[in-house]
């Protein structure tokens, strides 16, 4: 079997998963994790700081989002760019779907678990308002964006899980229009 760090990782959050569902997560230990991943515990820790993390990968994401929005086109507004770095990040949500799914079930019934992922959305949140600062945005119109391009891709994310017929780039565009016409006036 391929002894590779992604491949490692995956096959521990899948293993976390499929524990997770079948005996919860407080009944389900970091060894017994690692014992079906096929890996040591300290191969394990290795990999996450405890078995939470096994669900919401902070790290990584926050490393791509950084080098996404400094990679966005110059000529894109603030709102503009944490879009644009948010689709270019799709394929990394397209592979991980798959696990995403199963641990949004684990998360919605375990309450320390829902108080963490309020954590990383705040966590994720100033990693972009600190990215677009980077690019020169002012702190509290950055704020802004950050604040908003989360609502815009959890509103995306949440139209592609119910209907991912649609590539999720497109579930992106089409959040992003949305939000375009609530600042429009109401016909009369």
């Amino acid at each position: 079997m391929p002894r590779d760090r992604g491949n490692v990782r995956r096959r521990m959050r899948e293993a976390a998963l499929e524990l997770f569902l079948e005996k919860g997560y407080d009944g389900t230990t970091a060894a017994e994790i690692a014992a079906r991943a096929g890996v040591t515990e300290r191969t394990f820790f290795r990999h996450f700081p405890d078995k939470r993390e096994v669900l919401f990968n902070e790290a990584e994401l926050h490393a791509r989002l950084d080098a996404a929005i400094a990679e966005a086109p110059p000529r894109l507004g603030p709102l503009e760019a944490v879009v644009w770095a948010f689709q270019s990040l799709a394929p990394m949500f397209e592979e991980n779907r798959p696990l995403a799914e199963p641990g949004r079930a684990v998360i919605a019934q375990t309450p320390a678990l829902q108080e963490r992922q309020l954590a990383k959305t705040a966590s994720i949140t100033r990693a972009i308002t600190e990215a677009l600062q980077r690019r020169k945005i002012e702190p509290a119109l950055a704020g802004l964006a950050a604040v908003t391009g989360m609502a815009v891709t959890g509103h995306a994310l949440q139209a592609w899980v119910q209907d991912p017929s649609l590539p999720l780039v497109e579930h992106f565009e089409q959040a992003f229009q949305a939000l375009k016409q609530l600042s429009k006036p109401a016909p009369r």
